[in-house]
């Protein structure tokens, strides 16, 4: 019950009211006579003033046919979810209707802002408390109105903007291209018919499960729709020449070893031949083409594969060019299909063995009788995980991919079946044996005392190959007892937080990482790491995040290098007007060490620029992003000196920077502490802590013009690493 005290606690008092309005056009507003929208005053002010008579209050009667929602707050235990539910009825309801009428009224982007954030965030807590109920409410009508709505909302909008296109094109003369964009009127009118009959059935479900009424959201809509209706069939008539498809006598007895041979004739709706050397036909899920002959007969032949064996009639199609004068027929012919066992073989993997995450590739081939299948699809499952298989070509093969997942060991099966039942063609499951091997893996830790008593502990899994290992376990342990846990994500990585032991202390404990290969074709491996002590232990609280109201490490866990740095300080660059080399030099830091013949970029050059970049954003009144900017200047001056690894984390690259001499530890950890409350927290740094960090980064890029080296040595009482202030 905890998600239903919360939605109480934060939902605003809402009434929706049911409106009335008129019919609209698809290429801009139509009459309407107001009508409230049902948003509340977030949602109003996303879609401009809404119509209609100012809302009706918790307090206030009104005799019209509105639909009145309490105040979830003020409702008692009980029916506390049936009102609940209402009231989240009734905002997902003044949605549906705010972009209904938007829609109806030619504003399209205010119809989708109607089924924006707002809507999904109702419809999330409605499904919460539906689930809470256990009742079958509207929870899965609501996601499907929201899905086909916003699509219906961009074919109306196309539809629209494709009719511009149609009458641009008729006025130039341009009958090819005229008649190519009213085909395209045409499937976006179908596609229209289609989403709009799934939202007014939709509609009526929701009406009948709630309290609500969408009447007049489903009387816009087929409005709207009925002209979208109107102005293709005005376009077709103008056009196209209608055509009549007959057929002569044939077996309806048909499978894919005994095709269904359809002859008949093509012809204009005033029975002349249709003018063409050949056509194209729809069957059953394929495209048949045939030779037209000057009176216009033809013959084509079809070989079921896909539809299903207990089909009773097909759809013929004539399908005429996009260019062409003619307009598409159809005609339906009854036929009865025997299933036919076809059979499946797979070439031997190209490889031997496989380890973890390498690439499995085989090719399936599909004959019946010795006659290839083609245009049909395949399922493929590789140890127990789905693998991929694209419909089979004109020679019925097929392409079979997979990637090998921990969990696959020993001898894995890679294994082909038909994706579907009972249809016209089957065969029995064909498999191909795939023999792995154990890969061996690297963990490294890093750990640090965060405050508190608290550690965290971090690092990568990695193959010995260099592969990242995700979705597995590694295990945290301080003197052989089990303190922690975490998964290792896409890139490997993983960390963990823990208390220590009562009876441990930072100083002297060591931090054990293990991950268990057991079960998996991964290798065992684990690392040890000392607790690196916070400055607040070392300096006597004058730290790196000393006299900070929070621990940057517990800010956000972000798994970032040199790449996102490199990201957000190109952003920042360009901002404030630094050249285009400099941005590329940072933005593009972490693709160019992965292509050695890249240019890179001259360190020298892009820390100053940077400096004077972050210089500027501080005049400008931007102080997180001075920080942000200083830090990546400081990352590219030092991070070739010390040889750190693009992928390493802010933490690791200060640590990693300090074990090689490249920096002094005050310093950079309190630019790190820095660089991660501006960049991460989402709080404010002060211009005057800003300054200071700027400073520090400019002593850190270019040791030669300062003393920062010699800073903690002076002996004159200053401390480089003196934490910044408060954030604001």
């Amino acid at each position: 019950m905890f998600v239903v005290v919360c939605l109480v606690a934060t939902a605003p008092v809402a009434v929706v009211s049911a409106g009335t309005g008129a019919a609209a056009s698809a290429d801009g507003p139509a009459a309407t006579t107001s009508a409230p929208v049902g948003a509340d005053s977030g949602r109003a002010s996303a879609l401009g003033p809404a119509a209609g008579p100012p809302r009706q209050t918790a307090n206030e009667t009104n005799n019209s046919t509105g639909v009145l929602h309490e105040n979830p707050d003020e409702v008692g235990d009980e029916n506390r979810l049936d009102r609940l539910l209402s009231y989240l009825s009734g905002e997902l309801n003044g949605d549906i209707g705010a972009s209904a009428l938007r829609l109806s009224q030619g504003e399209y982007e205010a119809a989708r802002a109607a089924l924006g954030d707002d809507y999904d965030d109702s419809l999330a807590k409605y499904v919460d408390v539906e689930g809470e109920t256990g009742a079958d409410r509207a929870g899965e009508e609501y996601r499907t109105v929201g899905e086909t709505q916003r699509a219906y909302v961009d074919t109306v909008s196309e539809f629209r903007e494709t009719r511009r296109e149609y009458e641009a094109a008729r006025q130039a003369g341009d009958d090819d291209r005229a008649r190519e964009l009213a085909r395209e009127l045409t499937r976006l009118a179908e596609d229209g018919e289609t989403q709009s009959d799934r939202l007014t059935d939709a509609f009526e479900t929701i009406s009948n499960r709630t309290d609500g009424d969408l009447t007049d959201s489903s009387a816009r809509i087929e409005a709207v729709q009925a002209n979208i209706s109107e102005r293709r069939d005005e376009i077709v008539s103008r056009e196209f020449v209608a055509t009549r498809l007959s057929v002569d006598d044939y077996d309806r007895d048909i499978s894919f070893t005994d095709p269904l041979v359809l002859s008949g004739s093509l012809v204009a709706d005033n029975g002349t031949p249709v003018a063409a050397t050949t056509a194209r036909f729809a069957v059953g899920g394929q495209t048949v083409r045939s030779a037209v002959a000057p009176d216009g007969s033809f013959e084509l032949t079809y070989r079921p594969t896909r539809i299903p064996a207990d089909t009773s009639s097909l759809v013929v199609r004539y399908l005429p060019n996009d260019a062409s004068m003619y307009q598409a027929t159809e005609r339906v012919v009854p036929v009865a299909v025997s299933q036919v066992n076809a059979t499946a073989e797979l070439s031997e993997p190209s490889a031997s063995p496989y380890g973890y995450a390498d690439a499995v590739s085989v090719r399936a081939a599909v004959r019946a009788n010795g006659t290839p299948v083609a245009d049909y699809p395949l399922s493929a499952t590789f140890a127990g995980s789905a693998a991929t298989a694209a419909a089979t070509n004109a020679s019925g093969q097929s392409a079979v991919s997979a990637t090998v997942p921990a969990t696959a060991t020993g001898t894995a099966s890679l294994r082909v079946a038909p994706d579907g039942d009972d249809r016209a063609v089957t065969f029995a499951p064909a498999t191909a044996s795939v023999p792995l091997e154990t890969e061996e893996t690297t963990l490294d830790a890093s750990a640090r005392e965060t405050g508190n008593g608290t550690v965290a502990v971090e690092g990568r899994l990695e193959t010995d190959e260099g592969e990242a290992v995700r979705g597995q376990t590694v295990a945290v342990s301080v003197g052989g007892r089990a303190v922690a846990s975490a998964t290792t994500d896409r890139s490997g990585a993983y960390r963990a937080t823990f208390d220590l032991p009562s009876d441990a202390s930072a100083e002297n404990a060591t931090v054990s990482a293990a991950f268990d290969g057991a079960g998996t074709n991964l290798g065992s491996s684990a690392a040890t790491a000392s607790i690196r002590l916070s400055n607040a232990v070392a300096d006597g609280g004058n730290g790196a995040s000393g006299g900070l109201p929070f621990d940057p490490l517990d800010l956000a866990w972000v798994v970032v290098g040199t790449a996102v740095v490199g990201l957000v300080a190109a952003v920042l660059l360009r901002r404030n007007g630094a050249g285009d080399s400099v941005t590329a030099a940072v933005a593009d830091e972490s693709a160019a060490s992965d292509a050695g013949d890249a240019a890179e970029s001259d360190p020298e050059t892009t820390e100053t620029t940077a400096l004077d970049s972050a210089a500027a954003a501080l005049d400008a009144g931007r102080p997180n992003d001075a920080v942000v900017v200083a830090y990546a200047g400081v990352r590219e001056s030092l991070g070739t000196a010390a040889g750190v690894d693009d992928a390493a984390t802010h933490w690791e690259f200060c640590d990693r920077c300090v074990d090689a001499g490249v920096a002094p530890a005050d310093a950079l950890e309190s630019l790190t502490a820095g660089y991660e409350r501006a960049a991460y927290s989402g709080l404010s740094v002060s211009d005057e802590d800003a300054a200071e960090l700027v400073e520090t980064a400019r002593s850190l890029a270019d040791p030669s013009g300062s003393d920062a080296l010699d800073s903690s040595e002076s002996g004159d009482g200053t401390d480089s690493s003196e934490a910044v202030g408060a954030v604001e």
